[in-house]
C-alpha cells in the first residue's frame, strides 16, 4: 500500500495536492486537456462519468456530450506511487469535429456522449454504451470498445431497442465475458447481455418495475447477486436488488427501500467488507453510504479530511468516475475538472 494512502484513517478524504500532488506534475485534469479543446472541456459536469474500474490503479474518465462538449478524449488518472500518486494521463487525444456515428467495425474516435453509468472495464478493454451524444442530446444506441494496448476505438453492435436510444446502466463480468445493460431511458424495463467474444447482443429481457432515473450498478460476482440505487424512478422506488443469471441471460429484481444515495451516485461492490459504497450523488458530497446486501440496511459515514468533495454541479453525479483499490483499502475519484483527484480510506 502507497504511503500517502497507509497513512490515512478510515472516511478520511484525501486531496491529491500540495505535498501529495501528482509525481508527473498534472495536479487537474485541466493540466493535460490537449490544447485542441481549449474551451471544449466540459467532460465531467453533463452526466458524465467513466469506466467504473474494479481492478488496477486507473480511473478512466470520458463524457462531455449533448451541447456541453464534443471532447471525446479518454483521460486516466494513475494513483500507483509511494508518498505520491503517478497522476494525470491523456490516454486517446480524441478527435475534433466528431457529431455522426461510425459504421459497425469501423475504428475512430466515437461521437462524445453524457456516459451516465453506461461504461465499464473489462480489464485490458474499456466498453461504452448508449448516452446523450453531441450536439443533438436525445439518446443514442451505438456502443465501443476502447483497447487500452492499442489506443484504438472500435464501434460495435448497436444496442437495438425501439425507439433506437439506450441511456442507462452497465456492470462487466470479465470471467464470463458478458456485459449487463440496464435501459431506463426507452424501454425502461428493458435490459440484456452483451457478449464480449462473438460481439453481439442477447434477447431483450424485461423486468416488471421501470429502471431508476440516473441510476447506479453494481453487482457480487460470488453470487451473482446486484444493487441499482437512485434517488428514484418517478414511482417511489428508490433501489433495485438483482438476481443474475449471466449463463441464462436472465434476471430477477426485487424492488427495495434504500434512501439517500441520491441520483448518479457511484456505487461499488466491495469484496472484502462485503458490502456496497455509495457517494458523490448529485447531493452528497460529505458522505460514504455503506449498504448491506443482505438486510439493505444503509450506515452512514460522515467523510473526514479533504471533505465535501465539491462537483461542478450538484445536479449530475459521479456515476462511474471512480477506481476501487481493494488491495490498498481505498477509492480513487475526481469531483470536477478544475480540482485535483482524491482518494476515500476504507476500513
Amino acid at each position: 500500500m502507497p504511503a500517502y494512502i497507509a497513512s490515512m484513517s478510515p472516511f478520511q478524504v484525501r486531496a491529491l495536492s500540495g505535498s501529495y500532488a501528482p509525481t508527473n506534475g498534472s495536479s487537474t485534469l485541466l493540466s493535460i486537456m490537449p490544447a485542441m479543446w481549449a474551451g471544449n472541456d466540459n467532460i465531467i459536469n453533463p452526466w458524465s462519468g467513466g469506466a467504473k474500474s474494479t481492478a488496477g490503479t486507473k480511473m478512466y474518465v470520458h463524457g462531455g456530450g449533448h451541447n456541453d462538449s464534443s471532447n471525446n478524449g479518454l483521460y486516466s488518472f494513475d494513483f500507483a506511487g509511494a508518498a505520491r500518486p503517478t497522476g494525470w494521463f491523456v490516454e486517446n487525444a480524441g478527435q475534433t469535429g466528431v457529431s455522426t456515428d461510425i459504421a459497425v467495425g469501423a475504428t475512430g474516435a466515437p461521437i462524445s456522449v453524457h456516459t451516465y453509468d453506461g461504461m465499464v472495464d473489462m480489464g485490458s478493454t474499456l466498453y461504452r454504451i448508449g448516452g446523450s451524444a453531441y450536439p443533438q442530446g436525445g439518446f443514442t444506441t451505438q456502443m465501443f470498445r476502447y483497447d487500452k494496448a492499442s489506443s484504438v476505438w472500435t464501434r460495435l453492435p448497436n444496442w437495438d431497442s425501439s425507439p433506437p436510444q439506450f441511456g442507462g446502466m452497465a456492470v462487466a463480468n470479465p470471467a464470463a465475458g458478458k456485459i449487463l445493460a440496464l435501459e431506463r431511458t426507452v424501454s425502461y424495463t428493458g435490459y440484456k447481455f452483451y457478449r464480449v467474444a462473438t460481439n453481439n447482443w442477447g434477447t431483450r429481457g424485461n423486468v416488471s418495475n421501470q429502471w431508476l432515473n440516473d441510476g447506479a450498478l453494481a453487482y457480487d460476482p460470488q453470487t451473482n447477486t446486484g444493487l441499482c440505487v437512485s434517488g428514484g424512478n418517478g414511482y417511489g422506488i428508490p433501489a433495485f436488488s438483482l438476481s443474475i443469471n449471466w449463463s441464462g441471460e436472465t434476471i430477477t429484481q426485487t424492488a427495495r427501500s434504500i434512501s439517500g444515495p441520491g441520483y448518479g451516485a457511484a456505487l461499488i461492490w466491495d469484496p472484502a467488507r462485503g458490502v456496497y459504497w455509495c457517494f458523490g450523488s448529485d447531493g452528497n458530497n460529505t458522505i460514504l453510504y455503506e449498504i448491506n446486501p443482505t438486510t439493505f440496511g444503509v450506515t452512514s459515514h460522515a467523510l473526514t479530511g479533504d471533505a465535501p468533495l465539491t462537483p461542478e454541479a450538484t445536479n449530475h453525479g459521479t456515476f462511474g468516475r471512480w477506481v476501487f483499490m481493494d488491495s490498498w483499502r481505498a477509492i480513487g475519484s475526481v469531483a470536477s475538472r478544475s480540482s485535483p483527484a482524491f482518494v476515500i480510506r476504507l476500513p
